[in-house]
């Protein structure tokens, strides 16, 4: 609808249709943009900063002590490792310093920013929405009873990994005394409560520097250290994310908000065209750039995947229907040309190679090599690829360029 309301909006603008930011403002109007509001956030404690930062930091959430947040979100990068698919338990070292290590586990996920994550409008967690909020209430696959004791789906969403074997828990093979690891894989509710009581424990009665620092900011936090439970940490580390890693001021904020210098002529023509016949805010809609919903756009596989034999089946594996088989999270855009590379699984290089793909999949294909199993099977991840897509209207290296460079300002 909001489409063809802007259709009609354009096609009736006469002589003023040259002017761009006469057009941007209708656009803008239609699509009801405000810019992004740093100070719209989710519940949080905002005296808890401080304890989550350090739990943020700290390898010693980990069941071998060797793996933090921090680890797959470097700040130097955006919070992101700038590798396609993350190292995580095992390994040593920062980035593709992990990969050379080649003795971490691969987690085969791409890691994701943080901008906006703190927003009171962001309900949607992970690549398969494994994290949801639905009219106030927090969906997850550790079920409803432990979610209530979380303050927002960002604190729930940031004790996850702590329960995924591959990211902190570590493997059963590590260690038989390591109570972390030898967590079983039992539903995510029991592992949840026996990661909560292991945690407790460590936390109490673990000796040495790092300990007693991480003790003292438990303490000062007003929090026992003899009741903590995993949504005291995730509170923590979500009340750290949403007031220190959460707000962006970028140009096309700036531009919404009445600055028309913020874009240049080009970024201008690029974000005209993004909402317009390039059809991106069909998905990468409101301030946040994501409606949140799940789509295909035929990514490829490449070799590791969260399902069975190394495919990642996407939203199917939390709603378990077939229709939605690789299908993921509209990704948001914000602070997206410096957190690549892009796709759940990395592959995709570039935004350039990208948003590309979104046009036309073919030339991603050229000069590469492919493994025999994505010769035969990609037929069926093609026939997955949304709708959407076909209304695209981009005919030009101009209009690429002018799209890549309004993409820059988000």
């Amino acid at each position: 609808m909001k489409w063809l309301t802007y259709l009609l909006v354009v096609t009736s603008l006469g002589a003023n249709a040259s002017d761009i930011d006469f057009k941007l403002n209708k656009v803008i109007e239609i699509y009801g943009l405000t810019g992004f509001d740093c100070n719209a956030v989710q519940n949080n404690k905002k005296d808890l900063t401080e304890l989550g930062e350090a739990l943020f930091e700290s390898k010693l959430l980990s069941g071998g002590n060797d793996t933090s947040c921090s680890t797959c979100h470097l700040k130097e990068l955006n919070r992101v490792d700038g590798l396609p698919l993350s190292v995580g338990v095992g390994g040593s070292g920062e980035g593709e310093a992990r990969l050379r290590d080649g003795k971490g586990i691969i987690v085969p996920r791409n890691s994701f920013t943080f901008v906006g994550r703190g927003h009171k409008d962001y309900k949607t967690y992970f690549w398969d929405g494994k994290v949801e909020q639905e009219q106030g209430r927090l969906v997850s696959i550790i079920g409803d009873d432990v979610s209530k004791g979380f303050d927002s789906p960002l604190a729930l969403a940031a004790v996850l990994p702590i329960l995924a074997r591959d990211e902190f828990l570590g493997l059963l093979s590590e260690s038989t005394s390591n109570e972390m690891v030898s967590i079983d894989d039992s539903y995510y509710e029991e592992r949840y409560r026996h990661a909560s009581k292991f945690l407790n424990s460590k936390i109490l009665n673990s000796q040495g520097h790092d300990w007693s620092e991480l003790k003292n900011k438990f303490e000062e936090s007003g929090i026992e250290i003899e009741k903590i439970q995993l949504s005291d940490i995730g509170n923590a580390i979500s009340s750290f994310l949403i007031n220190k890693e959460n707000c962006i001021e970028n140009n096309w904020s700036k531009y919404i908000k009445g600055d028309t210098n913020a874009l240049n002529t080009a970024q201008k023509q690029g974000a005209f065209l993004f909402y317009g016949k390039g059809r991106c805010a069909s998905c990468h809609s409101g301030d946040l750039l994501s409606d949140f919903k799940f789509h295909s756009i035929a990514t490829p596989q490449g070799p590791f995947g969260v399902s069975v034999d190394g495919q990642d089946l996407g939203r199917s594996e939390i709603s378990l229907k077939y229709e939605d088989r690789f299908k993921f999270k509209t990704p948001s855009l914000l602070d997206v040309s410096r957190t690549k590379p892009y796709g759940h699984n990395g592959i995709f290089n570039s935004l350039d190679e990208v948003v590309l793909f979104h046009f036309n999949p073919i030339p991603f294909f050229k000069g590469r090599d492919m493994s025999k199993d994505e010769l035969y099977n990609y037929g069926r991840i093609l026939a997955s690829r949304s709708e959407l897509l076909s209304y695209i209207e981009v005919f030009d290296e101009e209009e690429f360029q002018n799209l890549l460079e309004f993409l820059k300002t988000l």
